[in-house]
């Protein structure tokens, strides 16, 4: 063969070659260098993965925090006409505030919300150990006062 057809022909061989040795150098491509990542991009990975972490341990702690109440509190109880006085915050079930017991009679006890006043049934009270409550939410006690209104039963 002469010289120049030789070199045609190896210079063939490279080039249908070189494909392949490219994949086989990004199948087998070593890793980055150390130091020579983007350091952005490793942190904010790094920042996800322990927060992930901790999210997912703290999930699981049976550890009381200092903010835990350590003391038990009482269970709501009904509460007796000799609990219920003038003066006393009402809280509602939440323990949110409601009003303030103006007066009381045998038959019920007169709420100031801050915008009306309204009478209450005494067997409606509850207590536990932060003070009277009701077995209800302030909306629905809200909504009650309403209702009230509407059928002429509240005073102002």
């Amino acid at each position: 063969m002469k010289p120049r057809t030789t070199r045609f022909l190896v210079a063939i061989a490279v080039a249908a070659g070189m494909p392949a040795m490219a994949n086989a150098q990004q199948v087998g491509s070593a890793p980055p260098a150390p130091g020579t990542g983007d350091s952005t991009k490793i942190t904010t990975g790094n920042q996800q993965n322990n927060s992930e972490y901790n999210h997912l341990i703290n999930s699981g702690n049976d550890k009381p925090s200092k903010d835990d109440d350590r003391r038990t509190h009482q269970a709501p109880v009904a509460a007796t006409a000799v609990d219920i006085k003038a003066g006393l915050a009402l809280r509602d079930i939440k323990g949110v505030r409601i009003g303030t017991i103006v007066s009381v009679d045998a038959n019920q006890a007169i709420v100031d919300t801050g915008q009306t006043k309204i009478g209450v049934p005494i067997q409606a009270f509850g207590k536990d150990d932060s003070g009277l409550l009701l077995g209800m939410t302030a909306a629905k006690f809200a909504e009650l006062v309403a209702q009230a209104h509407a059928s002429g039963h509240a005073s102002n």
